[in-house]
């Protein structure tokens, strides 16, 4: 791997429960020696990727901030979605999601909370999701490329069968076409359990992008949402059409 490579890999060690790192920790997980692991920490924290918390102690710096502020005014999918999202979230009621697909994981990118949206909302900005599991991210799985879908039916047959997803090649294939025949998909609780969500996938051109996604509570009365798959279907052929306007490009 490339020097600078490794050295930006070491951001992906933030997370979960690791808010803080010691130069010493990188050194043990990256199994690298302890004057390496400290070049990296140097480098990172004059680009002001990571700056110091406490006596040897770092975590995420405002680069990180600065970063994200950008993606939010320049990321081109965002910017083509936005006035749409709030459009269906004032008129639907629920939580829109919009969601970017990211190597085998999927992003959300925007969310606009809805009144009929569920308290808690596992896709929230900046978190990554399986692919497997919710409307959000399987109506991405089912429009990615067969060869993809090849690969990770040949490398991930136990995640898949955990999410209660056919393993089997030929299965899955199957399974994904039926979901990909739908104008819309929808679930019910597999991500959060009092949630229901209906996705639309999104393309630019013939580049899938993610998906636009509206998230219901259980409790949302049916009159509520007896519309979402018409104004879904809506909503993403607004965004595609704006992502093909001039001034428009899609991010890869």
């Amino acid at each position: 791997m490339p020097k600078t490579s490794k050295v930006l890999q070491v951001l992906r060690l933030f997370g979960g429960s690791r808010k803080q790192l010691r130069a010493t920790d990188i050194a043990s997980l990256f199994g690298v020696s302890p004057a390496t692991a400290y070049r990296y920490v140097s480098e990172l924290a004059e680009a002001g990727f990571i700056e110091r918390a406490s006596a040897g102690h770092y975590v995420l710096g405002p680069t990180i901030v600065e970063l994200d502020r950008e993606i939010r005014i320049n990321d081109p999918l965002i910017a083509a979605a936005s006035e749409v999202m709030r459009t269906l979230c004032e008129r639907s009621g629920a939580t829109i999601i919009l969601s970017r697909l990211h190597g085998n994981k999927v992003v959300c990118v925007s969310e606009m909370r809805g009144r009929y949206g569920p308290t808690t909302v596992s896709y929230e900005r900046g978190r990554a999701m399986p692919l497997y599991r919710g409307a959000t991210s399987k109506v991405i799985f089912a429009h990615m490329a067969p060869a993809e879908i090849a690969a990770i039916a040949q490398r991930d047959a136990s995640g898949l069968r955990k999410a209660g997803v056919p393993a089997a090649r030929g299965a899955l294939v199957d399974y994904l076409a039926e979901i990909r025949a739908r104008p819309v998909y929808a679930t019910a609780g597999e991500v959060d359990p009092e949630a229901m969500g209906w996705a639309v996938a999104l393309h630019h051109g013939k580049h899938l992008l993610g998906s636009l996604s509206a998230i219901y509570s259980k409790a949302t009365p049916e009159a509520a949402r007896a519309r979402i798959g018409d104004q879904l279907v809506r909503a993403g052929l607004r965004i595609e059409g704006r992502l093909e306007a001039p001034g428009h490009t899609s991010q890869t």
